[in-house]
């Protein structure tokens, strides 16, 4: 309760202090080759729109957006996306075609990725990211159509076979599904053909084609036989995230730490990041988030008035 009641009040100072967003110019987002996929909630309305319009200023280009409301946005929520993204599509959780795997923590974002794959690239964004330099690694990965991710903390950097991976694993005592089900890829008769990379579902992209709904409940399928009822737990749609990024044909790890999550490292250079992921336990910690946010919101604008959409849409697939 202290917790949830504590970082309330350090969200509400990030937004005071950042409430300059709220006045730079809508996006178009109409590119039907790039579609950017966020699953969102009440309150991560505000990070999101800083999220998704730093993504597009550095990503060069204005893509379809997609948000997967998990049933808590409200009429004023979405009131104030479509003020900013006036071509926003919105889209229920509820909405999403059930599959042969768990049913929420995030499980329906990944299916709605694969529907969505069928006709364009898909970047999965979390609401809590920021884009704050330019990012050519994620560009070139768009323009080739090839798979890349974000890397989970302390990651092994590239994608491996899964033998590997589960080798490394049985290092990590945690019981947490992740670690549970990597510890066990040795125990699937496929592991020998099979690859793994240990990345994060927060930034994500999915090359267009690459991911469909039987690759989805294939992967749910073999992990079940494994870990059992584990696999409903949260974290189990990263893991599948993981692996079908790992086999899809040349799939990128994002190079740490130019692409990283936020977890207060003193050693970590997180200034020289292009790409930053602030995730919940220390989201707001140093004000390290809140000094990022301030740098980039003020050229948000420029950006817009300086290059229309149709003159810089990107060269996608």
């Amino acid at each position: 309760m202290l917790y949830r009641a504590r970082q309330a009040l350090c969200r509400t100072w990030f937004e005071l202090n950042c409430s300059s967003l709220r006045r730079t110019l809508p996006i178009e987002a109409y590119d039907e080759r790039l579609t950017v996929v966020t699953m969102l909630r009440h309150g991560d309305v505000f990070m999101y729109l800083l999220a998704v319009k730093s993504f597009c200023k550095y990503v060069g280009c204005y893509p379809t957006v997609v948000i997967l409301d998990d049933g808590s946005l409200t009429k004023s929520d979405r009131e104030i996306i479509v003020s900013h993204i006036p071509k926003a599509r919105i889209t229920n959780f509820a909405e999403v075609a059930p599959a042969r795997c768990p049913k929420g923590s995030c499980w329906e974002r990944l299916l709605l990725v694969s529907d969505l794959s069928k006709d364009s690239y898909v970047v999965q964004v979390d609401a809590d990211t920021l884009t704050v330099k330019p990012i050519p690694e994620v560009k070139e990965c768009i323009d080739r159509n090839r798979s890349f991710t974000l890397l989970g903390d302390g990651s092994y950097p590239k994608v491996e076979p899964m033998i590997n991976a589960s080798a490394r694993a049985r290092t990590n005592p945690s019981t947490e599904v992740q670690a549970v089900c990597e510890r066990s890829f040795d125990q699937l008769q496929q592991s020998g053909s099979l690859k793994y990379i240990r990345g994060n579902a927060g930034f994500v992209g999915f090359a267009k084609g690459s991911v469909t709904r039987d690759k989805i409940e294939w992967f749910s399928d073999l992990m079940r036989s494994i870990v059992k009822e584990k696999w409903d737990e949260w974290g189990s749609e990263q893991v599948a995230s993981n692996l079908v990024i790992a086999n899809c044909d040349n799939s990128y790890a994002l190079e740490f730490p130019k692409y990283l999550s936020f977890w207060a490292h003193l050693h970590v250079p997180y200034e020289d990041a292009a790409f930053i992921h602030f995730i919940g336990p220390h989201r707001y910690s140093q004000a390290f988030y809140l000094k990022c946010a301030r740098k980039v919101i003020p050229t948000l604008d420029r950006s817009e008035k300086r290059n229309h959409p149709k003159e810089r849409l990107a060269a996608l697939p």
